[in-house]
């Protein structure tokens, strides 16, 4: 039986990272499509009000934290020093140790921007991984046309990142229909992937991104001591609040 920890209502899976790369390369074995959401605070309170959205979350294999924030009653550094998964930065740790090294991706993403950081964020993590198409997604586009795009490109495994709320019920609504083994949405913790990376990377550089980086990681270092003070308040508030009832 899987562990989890239950935050406002809401069981999010926990596992160690060692647990989280045997998992995934199973799920890359296989032809079964298989989802991974790595939840943010902004889902978690949109899942306490939203019994739909909810159920949607249910739905997915794996529910990890996105964010250390989402644990900050769980004695994260603990969890942190004994290996668990506690944010998303543990998927670059996965794409490390993807047992067959030429697996292939398709991103999903709101911009432009956003897509050449995830390629090089994860040729980056595992030089060997082929980015074989991605797709920056607009309202204007037809799901049938990205669906189609991905399914032509048949890659190993989909990034999706879009905003909280949509991704997931758009992942959900189209599992059955998408020609990849494994999706992992990202959407409202994306940020934080480039943060964790405490030297500027070679491919910012060439891009001539090194002021927009440090300033990106600047930025989410500041939001994240602000985002952990304001969902424990949230925690304890939603906890008061079952005892009185």
């Amino acid at each position: 039986m899987q562990a989890s920890v239950n935050i406002m209502g809401i069981d999010v899976d926990m596992l160690s990272n060692d647990v989280f790369i045997e998992k995934m390369n199973e799920y890359l074995a296989d032809d079964h499509l298989d989802v991974i959401f790595f939840t943010s605070a902004e889902a978690l309170d949109r899942a306490v009000q939203d019994e739909e959205y909810h159920e949607i979350l249910d739905k997915a294999e794996l529910f990890l934290p996105g964010e250390e924030a989402l644990l900050t009653t769980h004695h994260v550094d603990i969890l942190e020093a004994g290996g668990m998964v506690v944010s998303c930065k543990s998927f670059g740790l996965v794409l490390e140790n993807l047992k067959k090294q030429d697996r292939t991706v398709y991103i999903v993403a709101e911009s432009p921007e956003e897509i050449v950081t995830l390629k090089n964020y994860c040729k980056s993590m595992q030089p060997e991984l082929r980015v074989v198409g991605s797709c920056v997604y607009t309202s204007e586009l037809e799901d049938a046309a990205v669906v189609n795009d991905i399914n032509n490109c048949i890659p190993d495994f989909l990034i999706v990142d879009l905003h909280t709320g949509f991704q997931e019920k758009w992942i959900i609504d189209h599992e059955l229909l998408l020609n990849a083994k494994l999706c992992v949405a990202i959407g409202g913790v994306s940020g934080l992937i480039l943060s964790e990376q405490k030297e500027i990377p070679g491919w910012v550089k060439k891009l001539h991104l090194a002021g927009l980086y440090e300033k990106l990681v600047l930025q989410q270092i500041v939001k994240k001591g602000f985002r952990a003070r304001l969902f424990r308040k949230k925690i304890v508030n939603y906890n008061n609040q079952n005892d009185e009832n």
